[in-house]
């Protein structure tokens, strides 16, 4: 086998320039007095060119960015103008990445809170008081009176979220409108920052930005700014992972601002509660305890519940007014998770509209009944539908909302639950 030779010894090569080689001629006579006269008048020719090529190429450089602005600027004034008969009033992701003042990944008080890439910061009341994990469960936070649980998670899991919307809008097509919410969860809105980072928790306005930045043909639905707005009032659990119905209330109400509808109203007077809701984290702490309450609907609803994804369907009210105290109490929304839940409404416009849901969902399709005449609930992780294109044509549906919280979102087994609806 031949061998490599050994570079160790080897000299770096020689390198001359121009000096050198006129200053060697010169020595060896070969260079006249009006040689170098004459190489002297053009080297300064040259670099007099030389100058001039520069200051010609820095003014076309100059030129080049001032019509290259205009268009920049001319094409985004195009987008502002027209977003409000191209998409509903929807501000494109294009449009937003443009707003002056909006940055990837920054919190700000300012801007158009309807935007899905303007976050604002959450005032969140702090006594300074000290929070602990659960000693039975590492990943809930115990502050004051409630249980959080903390999210964790990179701009990985929500690129293949975000990855997974525009599959399903582009497996849908142009004559199906795709929304998106993703909701936070009871820490990013009411834990104070000093916990957060005592508790590791990542930055849930960074995930759900990431995702909504790249979303192409769906509509990212910022609800996030909505809740932050409200989050002194009871919009999230103390003892359960979930949020209230008065938090998905507010949620509901910025879907129908980010699309062009109306929103129903509730009242103190139309609200039911049921007290004594002990939820899936009351265990982890000490007298954790809530209450449900759930608000009348301005048209009448008829129901039917799936309870097999293959089987009959069967009549269901849109709540379920005999639940009670305990652990199940969330399941008055809907009569819980169900894998397939379709609600007609009395309000008879003709629009239909999927939600592919997990339980987040459950307290907030009520509200729709206000809006759309047709609700197909299909719950993510058992609806048994393979081909939701299909199902859209079949049912006469053009709308599609994707519901989650940014814990299900970054969740692999909830994508591959949706890649398996939306199917191929």
């Amino acid at each position: 086998m031949a061998k490599k030779r050994s570079s160790g010894n080897r000299r770096p090569p020689r390198t001359y320039n121009d000096d050198f080689y006129i200053g060697m001629s010169y020595e060896y006579g070969k260079i006249t007095e009006e040689q170098r006269r004459r190489s002297r008048a053009r080297k300064l020719a040259a670099e007099k060119r030389r100058r001039r090529n520069r200051i010609k190429l820095i003014a076309m450089g100059v030129l080049c960015i001032i019509i290259i602005v205009s268009i920049v600027i001319g094409i985004s004034s195009c987008v502002r103008s027209c977003s409000s008969d191209s998409s509903g009033g929807f501000k494109t992701v294009q449009a937003s990445k443009n707003k002056k003042g909006v940055k990837s990944n920054v919190q700000t008080q300012d801007g158009d809170l309807t935007d899905p890439l303007v976050f604002i910061v959450p005032q969140i009341e702090d006594d300074n008081s000290k929070g602990s994990f659960s000693s039975q469960n590492t990943s809930v936070y115990l502050w004051k009176d409630s249980a959080y649980e903390i999210f964790g998670a990179d701009g990985t899991r929500s690129d293949m979220y975000a990855d997974l919307i525009n599959s399903a809008a582009e497996h849908l097509g142009s004559k199906i409108k795709v929304y998106s919410i993703i909701v936070p969860l009871h820490c990013e809105m009411n834990l104070p920052d000093r916990l957060k980072s005592e508790a590791g928790a990542s930055s849930e306005a960074d995930n759900i930005h990431n995702a909504y930045e790249k979303f192409d043909k769906a509509q990212p639905i910022n609800v996030y700014n909505t809740l932050a707005g409200h989050n002194s009032e009871y919009l999230y659990f103390k003892s359960d992972h979930h949020w209230t119905g008065l938090g998905a209330y507010y949620a509901y109400t910025a879907f129908c601002e980010q699309t062009n509808q109306k929103p129903m109203r509730i009242s103190e007077e139309g609200t039911h509660k049921i007290d004594g809701f002990t939820g899936s984290l009351h265990t982890y702490g000490s007298g954790l305890k809530d209450t449900v309450a759930y608000y009348d609907l301005p048209y009448g609803t008829t129901c039917t519940l799936y309870a097999d994804a293959n089987g009959e369907g069967q009549p269901a009210d849109i709540y379920y007014k005999d639940e009670t105290g305990g652990e199940n109490t969330y399941g008055v929304f809907i009569n819980g998770d169900q894998p397939k839940f379709i609600i007609n409404s009395e309000v008879n416009n003709n629009k239909k509209i999927a939600v592919i849901k997990e339980s987040f969902g459950n307290a907030f399709v009520p509200y729709l009944s206000a809006n759309y005449s047709e609700i197909h609930v299909l719950d993510m992780r058992s609806c048994g539908i393979t081909n939701l294109k299909e199902y859209c044509q079949e049912n006469g549906i053009n709308e599609v909302l994707f519901i989650n919280n940014v814990m299900s979102a970054n969740s692999a087994d909830r994508i591959a639950d949706v890649e398996t609806i939306i199917g191929k």
